[in-house]
């Protein structure tokens, strides 16, 4: 911790120094700081994120853990009890570990799950705008990336970003996140984020089943 000193504070000790060179004497005392000069410490905030509403898919965040209220590694199908304004559907008897799950005007999540059929191993989201330029409702990352997002905006979000995959001359499979907190996928087509996924390394499948 530094300590600021003024020039006649300076002066005066340099005079009594000076009185007594010579002189057997102990260590000059430190001048103590007094309350006023004594800094403040500044907490750091810390970011926080608010619970989403298991009826709005517009509050709930798409991390490395998942979407919002459904998780990876959460019990399934109880996973999806609360979450009463969507639908739990199979996709198709010939790819037993896909369902959706899918609400009004919104945009149907992808729930990926064990081969046992009893824990949520992926989530994903997938959706392009409509003929009047609309996007379906879904969740986005905390840095605002979601469907409909530029090329550019996600590398500027994400400057750690890794290109994991192409998909097609157009297609490009990209992921951010780390083994611990998990991964968030994202699939690019001519520029644009078209599917997001939430998985335990990055991904960038060109098919879900089989």
């Amino acid at each position: 911790m530094s300590v600021r000193v003024g020039a006649a504070t300076l002066g005066g000790l340099a005079i009594a120094a000076l009185l007594l060179t010579g002189c057997a004497s102990g260590p000059e005392p430190t001048p103590s700081l007094s309350a006023s000069e004594t800094p403040t410490p500044t907490a750091t905030p810390t970011p926080t994120v608010a619970a989403p509403d298991p009826a709005d898919l517009t509050t709930w965040v798409i991390s490395g853990a998942g979407f919002g209220p459904v998780t990876r590694g959460a019990a399934y199908p109880g996973v999806a009890e609360p979450l009463t304004a969507f639908e739990l559907s199979p996709v198709d008897e010939i790819c037993p570990t896909l369902f959706t799950l899918e609400g009004e005007d919104t945009a149907a999540l992808l729930l990926i799950v064990s081969a046992a059929g009893d824990v949520v191993e992926e989530v994903w989201v997938s959706g392009s705008p409509d003929a009047s330029g609309a996007l379906p409702v879904a969740p986005r990352t905390v840095e605002g990336i979601g469907l409909g997002s530029s090329i550019d905006e996600l590398t500027a979000a994400y400057p750690e970003l890794q290109q994991v995959g192409q998909l097609s001359a157009e297609g490009f499979g990209y992921a951010v996140g780390d083994e611990e907190l998990g991964w968030v996928d994202f699939i690019v087509v001519e520029d644009v984020v078209t599917s997001i996924g939430s998985s335990a390394e990055p991904r960038a499948p060109k098919e879900f089943c089989g």
